[in-house]
């Protein structure tokens, strides 16, 4: 029955992905998706939920969400290529499309001066959007005699996306019971660090596989003979793979300025090479925060005391009268890590094969991008009820979890709970026997 069981799980994987758009159609649709972890997630049209099994509610709402769209926070993006363009210019070598494009480039330079991290009007109206569709969509959490803890990460963008969530929220329910904070107190739930887990990130056999993957999707010769009309000069004075990355990137975050609507950048690139370009990025962010295999597979463990909290808090507020929420707001590579860490919808796929991520559907955008978050969400039917069920969404979705149930989209929180701290055992188990035997 086990076999059965696993089968149908793998089936119904591969089924869905089969079905579920390509990245070059979701890229046709819409190119900003590009940028990956900087594309600005809106709140859309509000999703429909699936029923409560038994006429249960909502009481408990636990969320840790990414920033809104903000400025880049290495102002290096804007002033370096700016400077490397610049200069060539000097020298009369670009084309006309290259002053052009150093044309724009100098308008987002501008734009952002000063502004490092700073949340967007863009990343204002991301957070309020979603804010205002999770009290509409949640109604029964959103109540006066409810209880709302709100914190952030000491991080400028995150402190905004809070307190834009928080006037919003504050404008739709009055009067309600709120506490705020943003101190170094909530990083050991909120964004861990482990120097083990980060040394282990980057060894030198996951950098010679990515390397060979960044060769296999690059082409930086067209780009530069359009900007360029000597390519003796690109050949002797420019990193063509890093000016190439730079503009990517400042295409990307257009969308996250002041700019928008006004200019782009994503016409310089062809399809195929925004494509080519976003698989790098994509693949960057897998072995950075996913289940690679290549360098162990265990960087979303980085967030198992993110994980453990929830389960704490969940547990905490079973028998509480009245509803609460948590409403956290972290860096996006928390959120990506514990949704590889939570399994959501398959993100904790485990492979060396850096080339088959698409096909799994292993894909930045869809899991952490500006105003992504994840929500656990619990249900009862009353205060002290003996089967709490709980639902997962990500980015506002509901999520397929790694777990059996009846009930799906909905899952005991019992068989929830008792999952994932036997997980988080196994692997504080092979930590410490691994310890052991090095000593």
């Amino acid at each position: 029955m086990k076999k059965i069981i696993i089968l149908l799980a793998t089936v119904a994987m591969i089924s869905s992905v089969a079905k579920a758009q390509s990245v070059n159609e979701e890229l046709q649709e819409d190119v900003n998706r590009a940028a990956g972890m900087f594309y600005a997630r809106h709140a859309g049209k509000m999703p429909k939920d699936t029923p409560a099994p038994g006429g249960k509610k909502p009481f408990y709402i636990n969320h840790y969400g990414c920033p809104g769209s903000y400025y880049l926070d290495k102002g290096d993006y804007y002033t370096d290529t700016y400077l490397t363009l610049a200069k060539a210019n000097k020298q009369g070598k670009l084309t006309k499309l290259g002053q052009d494009v150093l044309r724009r480039v100098g308008q987002l330079k501008r734009d952002a001066h000063q502004r490092n991290g700073e949340l967007t009007p863009t990343g204002a109206k991301q957070s309020r959007e979603l804010i205002e569709q999770m009290v509409k969509r949640f109604p029964e959490v959103f109540t006066t005699n409810g209880y709302f803890s709100v914190r952030s990460i000491v991080e400028n963008r995150c402190i905004m996306t809070m307190q834009e969530g928080l006037l919003q929220l504050s404008s739709m329910k009055q009067p309600i019971i709120m506490r705020s904070k943003a101190s170094l107190q909530e990083m050991k739930f909120m964004a861990p660090s482990d120097a083990e887990l980060t040394a282990q990130r980057v060894d030198s056999l996951t950098q010679i596989n990515y390397d060979r993957f960044c060769m296999l999707n690059s082409s930086d010769a067209r780009l530069m003979s359009s900007l360029f009309n000597d390519q003796s000069y690109v050949l002797n004075n420019i990193d063509a793979t890093k000016l190439t990355r730079q503009l990517f990137i400042l295409a990307g975050n257009v969308q996250n300025t002041n700019l928008v609507g006004r200019m782009t950048l994503w016409d310089i690139f062809t399809p195929e090479e925004i494509h080519m370009q976003w698989r790098k990025q994509n693949a960057w962010h897998y072995i950075c925060y996913g289940g690679c295999t290549l360098n162990g597979g265990y960087q979303p463990y980085l967030q198992r005391a993110v994980l453990r909290n929830m389960i704490h808090m969940g547990d905490s507020v079973i028998s509480r009268k009245t509803p609460m929420m948590h409403l956290r707001y972290t860096n996006a590579d928390v959120v990506m890590s514990l949704a590889c860490l939570m399994d959501l919808n398959g993100h904790g796929l485990h492979t060396d094969n850096l080339d088959s991520l698409e096909a799994y559907g292993w894909v930045n955008y869809r899991i952490a991008p500006l105003g992504g978050s994840i929500e656990m969400i619990h249900y009862r039917n009353q205060p002290g009820d003996p089967d709490v069920l709980v639902k997962v969404l990500l980015n506002g979705q509901e999520t397929r979890l790694p777990i059996q149930t009846d009930c799906a989209p909905y899952y005991h929180w019992t068989d929830v709970k008792r999952y994932y701290l036997r997980k988080l055992y196994r692997y504080e188990n092979r930590r410490f026997n691994f310890k052991a035997q090095k000593k």
